[in-house]
C-alpha cells in the first residue's frame, strides 16, 4: 500500500496550471487531466488538488481536497497528513537502503541493527522483566524500601517523582548546573486501570490501584511550577537547605546515585512540588505509593512494553500518543529513544551526505538575511529595539541537518533477542549522562539541548531522523533536523521555489519564533532586549493576528481563542512571508514567468506551502487537542498567512476583499 502510495506520488507530481490564473490571464484554464500530461519540475501533488475548489475563495481546500477526499480515517488513526504519508514512504525505503549495509562494514551500525532486530522479535523474556521489576516495587514495605525503590527508577530512566540533570546555567551560559525538576505527572482512570489489569491484577485491586494514582498525581500537580517567567524558576538551595524543605526524601542516597556534590547548591524548579511530594512519602500509605510507583514505571515505558501492556496505552493524548499499529514505526521510533545519537549519526553519514546539508544551509542564509533586513522595516519598534532584535537574529547559530561533532554514546551490552533488556540499558546510559553533566563546560555550539519531539524528550543530537525544527533560547541556536533535509519537505534535485514552499517557510516560522522570543539576548542569556514602549507596540502590532483568528469558526463549541494561537499563526505569517521575499530575491523577475506547464515558480511556491500542512483528522481528534494546541486548525494555517499576503493574490488573480486576499486596510504583519 505504502509503495504504491509513493509511486503515485513520484508519477503525479508538480506542473499544476491555476484555473484563477488562467482567467485572469484571460486564457481559458487547464483540466487537471491536461495539467497532469505536461512536462513541469517535480513537487506538487497534483493528486492532492482538487481542480473544482476557488484558489481565491479557499485555497486550502484547492490544494488539499483530493487528499482529503481519499483518505480514509478511523479510530485508531485518526489523522493523516500529506507530508507525513509521503514522508514515511521515503523514509522506510531509506531505512531499508540503511540496514542493507552488512554490519561488519561499521560497528556502529552493527549495534544500531541489533537493537532494531530485537524490537521486531516477540522474546518471552520482555514480558518476564516487566513482571520482574512490578514483584520488587510490589515488595517494597518500609519507607527506606521506598526511598530505594525511587532511586532504582531513575536509575532506569523512569523518574517517577523528581528528576535530576544537568542544565545550562543562566548565570554563566559556558558551564551546567545541577537542577531537580518535577516529573511528568499525568494520569487517566481508565487507562491506568486497564494497564494495571494487562499486568495481571484482578479487576478489583486494578480498580482501587487506579484510583490512588489519580489521588497521587491530582494531588500532586497542584504545586508544580507553571510559570511562563524562567526566572521564576531560580530557586538554588544546598543540600541542607533542601533536606529542611522535603525531610521525608533520602537527599544524601539520592546525590550519591546521580554524582551530585554535596557542597555545590542545585537549582529547584519548584520548591514547592519538592515539599508536597516529602509530604506525600510522609503521610500516604506504602500501598498507595507502591500503586505509583507500579503505575509511573509502566507509564515510562509506553511503547517498549510488549503485549499485552501496551494495548492498555491505545487512546492516549495525541502528545502521549505511541503507534501501536505499525510495528515497523513503532521500533523505529524506540531506536531513535534508546539509540538516537547512533541512528541519526549513521542516517547523516549513509543517507543525508554533507552536500544536502550544505545546499540546506544555504537556502537557511538567505532566510536568515531577509529576516534581518525585514527588522528594518518594523517601524514599531523603536531604533534601538530594531538594533538589539537585528543583532540577535545575526548572531543565531543555524544547526542544519547534524553536526560534524557528535555526542558520545554507550558501549552497553545488548542483545539480539532480549530487547526490554536492551531498552533498560540504554536508558540507564542516557540517565548517567543528564547527571554527568552537571557542573560541566558548555558550548552554544554543540547540539545537545534538549527538545521535546513527538516521539520522546532527547538530545537534538539524538532526534535528527525526526523531520522537525526548532529554536532553543538558552544558546539562541536554530535546528532543522536531517530528516526534514529530505523529501517531500527538501529535495536537491527540485526547484527552488518548491524547497523555499516547503523546508523555506518552515525554517523562516522557526526564525520568527527566534525574533519574538525578546526575553533572550543574541548569546543566549535571559535578558529583555526591548524597551517598555517596544513592548506595547508589539502587543499593538500583533492584535491583528489575533483578531484574525478569532474570526475562525469553533468546532461544535470548541474553539481556541486567538491570544492562545497567536506565537504559532504569527510564525505561519512571518514564515510564509519571509521565504517568499526570500525566494523571490533569488529568482528575480522569473518568479511570475509560466513556464511550459502553464505554472509560475510563485504559484508553485504556494501551492508546496499549503500542501505542507494538508492533514485529514476527525471532529474527535480536533475537539480532542482544540483546548491545549497552539496551533491553529490546518485550513486555517493556510489561508490565514496566505490572504495576508498580496503577492498571494497577484498570483492567482484574486480580487481584493475576497476570502483569500484581505484588503489593504486588513492586512496583518508584525515580520
Amino acid at each position: 500500500m505504502r509503495s504504491a502510495i509513493f509511486a503515485a506520488v513520484a508519477v503525479a507530481l508538480f506542473g499544476a496550471a491555476i484555473s484563477q490564473a488562467s482567467l485572469s490571464n484571460n486564457r481559458r484554464p487547464a483540466s487537471g487531466a491536461a495539467l497532469q500530461s505536461r512536462g513541469a519540475p517535480s513537487g506538487v501533488d497534483l493528486s492532492a488538488i482538487d481542480f473544482s475548489a476557488d484558489a481565491c475563495s479557499n485555497f486550502y481546500q484547492r490544494a488539499c481536497g483530493g487528499f482529503l477526499a481519499k483518505t480514509v480515517l478511523t479510530p485508531q488513526r485518526p489523522e493523516n497528513s500529506l507530508n507525513g504519508e509521503q514522508f514515511e514512504v521515503g523514509l522506510e525505503a531509506k531505512l531499508a537502503t540503511l540496514f542493507s549495509v552488512p554490519a561488519r562494514a561499521d560497528s556502529e551500525l552493527g549495534r544500531l541493527k541489533a537493537f532494531y532486530g530485537s524490537c521486531t522479535r516477540d522474546d518471552p523474556s520482555n514480558g518476564v522483566i516487566v513482571k520482574e521489576w512490578l514483584q520488587r516495587i510490589g515488595a517494597t514495605r518500609s519507607r527506606g524500601d521506598i526511598q530505594s525503590m525511587i532511586r532504582n527508577l531513575a536509575q532506569m530512566g523512569a523518574d517517577p517523582l523528581f528528576a535530576y540533570s544537568g542544565t545550562p546555567d543562566p548565570h554563566d551560559l559556558t558551564r551546567y548546573r545541577g537542577e531537580l525538576r518535577s516529573s511528568n505527572l499525568w494520569q487517566d482512570r481508565d487507562i491506568v486501570e486497564r494497564t494495571f489489569m494487562a499486568s495481571g491484577w484482578s479487576p478489583a485491586d486494578a480498580k482501587a490501584a487506579a484510583a490512588s494514582v489519580a489521588d497521587v498525581v491530582t494531588s500532586l500537580r497542584k504545586h508544580r511550577n507553571t510559570s511562563a517567567k524562567p526566572s521564576d524558576h531560580e530557586n538554588l538551595r544546598t543540600l541542607k537547605q533542601l533536606q529542611k524543605i522535603a525531610p521525608a526524601i533520602d537527599w544524601q542516597g539520592y546525590f550519591k546515585l546521580v554524582g551530585a556534590r554535596p557542597d555545590r547548591r542545585v537549582n529547584l524548579d519548584s520548591p514547592d512540588y519538592l515539599a508536597a511530594v516529602s509530604r506525600t512519602l510522609a503521610d500516604r500509605p506504602a500501598a498507595e505509593i507502591r500503586d505509583y510507583l507500579s503505575w509511573a514505571f509502566l507509564f515510562s515505558l509506553r511503547g517498549e512494553l510488549p503485549k499485552p501492556f501496551n494495548e492498555a496505552f491505545g487512546d492516549l493524548p495525541p502528545a502521549l500518543r505511541v503507534d501501536l499499529g505499525d510495528r515497523a514505526k513503532a521500533c523505529r521510533e524506540a531506536t531513535v529513544r534508546a539509540m538516537g545519537v547512533e541512528f541519526s549519526r549513521q542516517y547523516s553519514k549513509r543517507i543525508l551526505g554533507k552536500p544536502t546539508r550544505e545546499e540546506a544551509r544555504r537556502m537557511s542564509e538567505t532566510i536568515r538575511d531577509q529576516i534581518v533586513a525585514s527588522v528594518s522595516h518594523a517601524r514599531w519598534l523603536s531604533p534601538t529595539g530594531r538594533q538589539h532584535l537585528a543583532e540577535k537574529l545575526r548572531a543565531t547559530d543555524l544547526k542544519i541537518g547534524f553536526p560534524d561533532h557528535w555526542p558520545a554514546v554507550g558501549k552497553f551490552p545488548l542483545s539480539r533477542t532480549a530487547f526490554l533488556r536492551n531498552v533498560l540499558e540504554a536508558r540507564s546510559f542516557e540517565a548517567q549522562r543528564a547527571w554527568r553533566r552537571a557542573n560541566k563546560r558548555r558550548s552554544r555550539l554543540d547540539w545537545d539541548m534538549i527538545v521535546t519531539p513527538w516521539v520522546g524528550t532527547g538530545m537534538a543530537a539524538a532526534r535528527l531522523v525526526i523531520p522537525n525544527g526548532y529554536p532553543d533560547s538558552s544558546s539562541n541556536s536554530l535546528i532543522m533536523t536531517a530528516a526534514f533535509l529530505a523529501s517531500p519537505t527538501f529535495n536537491s534535485d527540485a526547484s527552488l521555489e518548491a524547497n523555499y514552499g516547503t523546508f523555506g517557510s518552515v525554517f523562516a516560522h522557526e526564525f520568527v519564533h527566534v525574533a519574538e522570543d525578546h526575553g533572550f539576548d543574541a548569546r543566549g542569556r535571559e535578558r529583555e532586549i526591548w524597551s517598555r514602549a517596544d513592548l506595547l507596540a508589539w502587543d499593538r502590532q500583533r492584535q491583528c493576528v489575533i483578531q484574525q483568528a478569532d474570526s475562525y469558526p469553533g468546532l461544535a463549541g470548541v474553539k481556541a481563542p486567538g491570544s492562545q494561537t497567536y506565537n504559532e499563526n504569527v510564525a505561519d505569517l512571518g514564515g510564509l512571508r519571509l521565504a517568499y521575499e526570500a525566494l523571490a530575491a533569488r529568482l528575480g523577475p522569473r518568479l511570475n514567468l509560466p513556464d511550459s506547464s502553464g505554472m509560475t515558480p510563485a504559484q508553485r511556491f504556494f501551492y508546496k506551502y499549503a500542501q505542507n500542512s494538508c492533514a485529514a483528522e476527525t471532529a474527535q481528534f480536533q475537539r480532542k487537542i482544540a483546548e491545549g494546541d497552539p496551533h491553529s486548525l490546518p485550513e486555517y494555517r493556510v489561508n490565514g498567512p496566505l490572504s495576508n499576503l498580496p503577492e498571494f493574490g497577484e498570483a492567482f488573480g484574486c480580487m481584493r476583499g475576497s476570502p483569500m486576499r484581505r484588503s489593504d486596510g486588513n492586512v496583518c504583519r508584525v515580520w
